[in-house]
């Protein structure tokens, strides 16, 4: 009978070390957070505003700083950075005066990376932070997080890319039936919507394969078409656009 117990104390002994050792090995590892990109962002973003807002909040400024949902290098940047007394703009809102509200925007999304747009919710504010987070384990991490004084995001060969239907006078509320849309599908989900911005240098393909300057107040209701765009906050600045069958 002791000898069974001494057994049943080893392999309980064994499982603990087994454990103990598990999580000290994960531990070294890059953590995620299953949420998708918005909840994964909005979720940390959330969080810092509030210990901006009150420094006495828990968790605080300095222990958000150290989440295992950031990358190490990022970690290491912010802790850093907050022990800078002469710290004017704060490294993860990028702000200079602390905003009431935040609101976050897709920029791109695809199999292994994204990146989050996240600006003050007063109008009259250019700064903005572009959040880049990576796909690890089945889940996403904060790779890095930069600050931006102009309104658009980094340019990139495209940030957004899809293809759709445009649509302006049927475009449902809450968005603007003064300007064009582009209503596409994601990841098999349909009922995406985008605003369309265009400017001198929009370029349009007709059917025919013929580009020019495009002309909006041309375009025809529920057209397919395809994007390749910058993403702003406000919209997709399309760079090019071309109408297909």
């Amino acid at each position: 009978m002791k000898k069974i117990k001494i057994i049943g104390v080893v392999v309980v002994l064994v499982a603990i070390v087994g454990l103990v050792w598990f999580f000290t090995k994960g531990s070294t590892q890059q953590q995620v957070s299953k949420l998708d990109i918005t909840d994964t962002v909005g979720g940390f973003y959330g969080q810092w505003l509030k210990a901006v807002q009150q420094p006495t909040a828990d968790p605080n400024r300095v222990t958000l700083a150290k989440s295992p949902i950031l990358s190490k290098a990022l970690r290491d940047r912010l802790i850093k950075t907050l022990k800078q007394s002469d710290t004017a703009i704060d490294p993860v809102l990028c702000q200079t005066v602390i905003p009431e509200n935040i609101s976050t925007r897709t920029v791109f999304e695809n199999a292994n990376e994204a990146q989050i747009l996240v600006t003050s919710r007063d109008k009259k504010v250019t700064e903005q932070t572009i959040v880049t987070l990576n796909r690890y384990n089945d889940g996403w991490y904060i790779d890095d997080i930069l600050c931006s004084l102009g309104e658009f995001a980094p340019e990139r060969e495209f940030s957004f890319e899809k293809g759709g239907y445009l649509l302006k006078d049927s475009i449902p509320k809450p968005y603007d039936p003064k300007n064009w849309h582009l209503v596409f599908e994601d990841n098999g989900e349909p009922g995406h919507v985008v605003p369309l911005l265009f400017d001198s240098e929009s370029q349009c393909t007709s059917l025919d394969g013929k580009k020019s300057v495009c002309k909006p107040d041309q375009f025809i209701e529920a057209t397919k078409a395809s994007v390749h765009s910058q993403m702003t906050e406000r919209g997709a600045n399309v760079k090019q656009l071309e109408f297909v069958k």
